[in-house]
């Protein structure tokens, strides 16, 4: 998987937000979340705020929410052949963060 495979997957996150249940969940949600992939040595983060996606850059920043897990891994969960909690529960994902933040998270990947 390359970087701009992945920056292209969550670049595709920020279309689910034109769903308007999507984006009553997401109203006033301003939060960073940092993707670390260790397999390729990669660190991506994006911002929401309000309902919509602000930013997906390379690199690292100050996050409210980490998630850390194998580009492989991202990608099976992204085409939902794998689920985030089986991921978590088998050890492939870790999560840093506020649970509500991270489950709120969860419903837009899904």
């Amino acid at each position: 998987m390359t970087n701009e495979e992945i920056k292209a997957q969550l670049r595709e996150l920020g279309k689910r937000f034109e769903d308007p249940k999507i984006q009553r969940r997401f109203k006033e949600f301003n939060k960073t979340l940092q993707f670390v992939f260790p397999d390729i040595d990669m660190q991506i983060y994006m911002r929401i705020g309000d309902a919509e996606l602000l930013e997906v850059t390379e690199g690292t920043t100050d996050a409210e929410m980490t998630v850390t897990m194998d580009s492989t891994v991202f990608f099976r969960i992204m085409d939902k052949s794998e689920s985030p909690m089986a991921a978590y529960q088998a050890g492939k994902l870790k999560t840093k963060g506020e649970v509500p933040d991270l489950l709120k998270l969860q419903k837009l990947m899904l």
